[in-house]
Formats: structure tokens, C-alpha cells, sequence
């Protein structure tokens, strides 16, 4: 009998506020979604950065070259000239 009981009152209380309920929902999918969206995001942007610092990097190092009269610096590293 307690169950019957328990199991109306569970019954009129989602047809009660079954507004609320919805509305609870759609707020915890939005924020799901909504991290998801900023994770992914932060990714490109540190997958950006990485790209960023590796020319830096290969910019850093020609430039040395040509400091140094080594014409790699000056038409980059894909190219063979002999010294």
C-alpha cells in the first residue's frame, strides 16, 4: 500500500511540475553541450599555439643561418645549396 502511495505522489508531483522538470533538463543538456563546445575550442586554439611556436621556432633557426652567411636561412630548410 505504501508503495501504491509513493508511486501516485511520485506521479502528481512529475505532472505538477513537469514544466520544471523540463526545464531542468534542457538547462543540464545546454550546459553539457556547452562544455563540450568550450573543450573543443580550447583544443583548436592549443593546437593553434603549438603550430605558431613550431614557425617561431624554424623563423628563430633561418635567422640564425643567415646570421651566420648560410643561404638555408634565406631560402628556408626544403632547399639543398652547396657551401
Amino acid at each position: 500500500m505504501a508503495l501504491l502511495l509513493a508511486v501516485l505522489i511520485g506521479v502528481a508531483l512529475v505532472v505538477k511540475f513537469w514544466p520544471v522538470i523540463v526545464g531542468v533538463i534542457g538547462i543540464l543538456l545546454a550546459v553539457h553541450w556547452g562544455r563540450r563546445v568550450a573543450g573543443r575550442y580550447v583544443e583548436r586554439i592549443e593546437a593553434e599555439r603549438r603550430r605558431l611556436v613550431g614557425i617561431v621556432a624554424r623563423a628563430d633557426q633561418q635567422h640564425a643561418w643567415v646570421m651566420q652567411g648560410d643561404l638555408r636561412g634565406t631560402f628556408g630548410e626544403s632547399i639543398d645549396v652547396p657551401m
